[in-house]
């Protein structure tokens, strides 16, 4: 069985043939690797041809810049795997992780396998937490609780609401690529709708799977040192492509109907406020242009009617306070909560 890994290029050059390695010297060889150079401005395109030059398995295509979901599009095109699989060009896989995966998928004819990570600092790796998902094989009927897992959490679940996105990101599946092409599934850009591209990408692939399977182990190595990523940035216009990205979700639930689908994405919108303002947070305008922003978000329609019917009784003590006061629309109190919350975060880090 042949595996596509498909790796969009931009601007890596100091950690590129590391991640190509960590695809090239898997202990199972059947491998397509294709190198997507998004028009990177540094020595990542050269580097991608030496890559090349070593190692038939590898395909290079060197395009205009267009951002990653162009990158992963144009991959998905060329691939000839019967399973795709994508990889960040500064991140890692442990050498067993193709192995390991080919082996469920091929044991069990599954649609996707899903697995977990180990975070990268500085200072140390810590693999990420689970608090939900069950480590073993779903069928038709559960898939159906994973699609709407991915929309948001329920019931018992808030009572771990930071693992809202704990599905989200694309790079921890292997994907049938049946699946993805027949179902014309595609990345959108990141640019238009603020963040959670790879979720929505994954909420239409969990929708039409019918197999799927959960490996509760470190297969992937996540680099969170990298201080330009978009997470750590201010991003304009975050609310507009926030509600973008909504109204999208909300199409799909619409139509593809599951129980208890409206409940989750009222918990998703509510729960991403706290994105909403953490982004202002990293804004360089002073305090009153914040608060500006804090109440223009609290004023927001969409978000307004999700935290009105939003359930925080199962939320944890810190959060249940947190996101009373959000519901109270009270935007000083959130202000200074916010600001505690992203201290405490930045000294994690």
């Amino acid at each position: 069985m042949l595996v596509t890994v498909i790796i969009p290029v931009y601007k890596t050059e100091e950690y590129l043939a590391d991640c190509a390695n960590s695809v090239l010297n898997q202990t199972y060889s059947n491998i397509e690797l294709i190198l997507v150079d998004d028009g990177s401005p540094d020595r990542s395109p050269q580097i991608c041809d030496e890559i090349a030059a070593k190692d038939s398995r590898v395909k290079v295509i060197h395009k205009p810049n267009g951002g990653a979901h162009t990158a992963r599009n144009r991959g998905v095109e060329e691939a000839r795997g019967d399973y795709v699989m994508f990889l960040d060009s500064d991140d890692w896989l442990d050498e067993q992780t193709i192995e390991i995966l080919v082996k469920k998928v091929t044991e069990e004819q599954l649609d996707i396998v899903r697995f977990n990570y180990v975070r990268e600092f500085n200072n140390g790796s810590r693999i990420k937490a689970n608090t939900f998902l069950k480590s073993t094989t779903y069928d038709a009927d559960a898939c159906k609780e994973v699609y709407r897992q991915s929309l948001g959490l329920i019931g018992e679940e808030l009572s771990h609401p930071e693992s809202q996105n704990f599905l989200a990101s694309a790079c921890f599946n292997i994907y049938k690529r049946d699946l993805i092409v027949d179902n014309h599934i595609q990345f959108e850009p990141i640019k238009e709708l603020g963040s959670f591209v790879d979720g929505l990408f994954n909420v239409q692939c969990y929708y039409h799977m019918k197999s799927f399977a959960y490996l509760d182990c470190g297969l992937y190595h996540y680099r969170k040192t990298n201080a330009g990523s978009a997470t750590s940035n201010y991003r304009e216009n975050f609310l507009r492509k926030r509600n973008l990205l909504l109204s999208k979700l909300q199409k799909i639930a619409e139509t593809f109907m599951v129980e208890h689908i409206e409940e989750a994405m009222n918990s998703r919108i509510a729960i991403g406020t706290m994105e909403l303002f953490l982004n202002v947070m990293r804004h360089k305008c002073g305090f009153f242009g914040k608060y500006k922003e804090f109440k223009e978000i609290l004023s927001d329609d969409v978000h307004k009617k999700a935290l009105k019917a939003f359930d925080i009784s199962h939320l944890p003590l810190k959060w249940k306070v947190y996101y009373s006061l959000i519901k109270m629309r009270f935007a000083l109190g959130v202000y200074f909560m916010t600001s505690v919350i992203r201290k405490l975060m930045t000294r994690g880090k």
